[in-house]
């Protein structure tokens, strides 16, 4: 595979900065808000954004992680990750305002499988969604709330995302074309 974008930390830090001011915007004063990473990709943009989330809001914000492993519908195709986070929401469900973080938000289905996972578990008083990248190739009508960095990509292409919590100038994020 060979790279033909990418984009460095700088543009991360800032585009995560930028998603964080319209969330505490909106959020300043919702008393039961909280982040639910999507397992795997969205575990450590979630870490980050509920960090960010916390300092700005003055005030703790918790963090889960939704794994959608049993709600894709490409289950029968692909088999389900030997290396997998299981769903973790050490907060009510019931009530909350919950913000889903992803890395990259592409088709749609990931977002669709998430928000089933998440009504497994309770009844949100309101869901949005949060994605570090928007690569295009929308196949469902779910559109990101916050949107950090948007990417032009053909289907050919591949998004990789890595970010490094506790060194952030190892952050990236590659487009990939074979």
């Amino acid at each position: 595979m060979r790279e033909t974008a990418k984009i460095e930390h700088d543009r991360i830090a800032q585009a995560l900065e930028v998603m964080v001011e319209k969330i505490v915007v909106r959020h300043r004063d919702t008393p039961a808000l909280a982040v639910a990473g999507i397992a795997n990709g969205g575990i450590a943009f979630s870490r980050k954004l509920t960090q960010q989330l916390a300092l700005r809001l003055c005030r703790a914000v918790p963090l889960g992680v939704v794994n959608i492993a049993f709600h894709r519908d490409d289950i029968g195709h692909r088999p389900i990750p030997l290396q997998s986070a299981a769903t973790d929401l050490p907060f009510a469900v019931d009530d909350a305002t919950i913000i889903l973080a992803d890395d990259v938000h592409f088709t749609g289905r990931t977002a669709r499988a998430a928000v089933n996972e998440l009504f497994d578990q309770g009844r949100p008083a309101r869901v949005e969604l949060a994605v570090l990248c928007e690569r295009g190739g929308r196949r469902l009508p779910i559109v990101p709330d916050y949107v950090g960095i948007t990417l032009e990509t053909t289907d050919a292409q591949r998004v990789e995302v890595h970010l490094d919590f506790d060194y952030p100038l190892r952050d990236s994020v590659r487009v990939l074309e074979d």
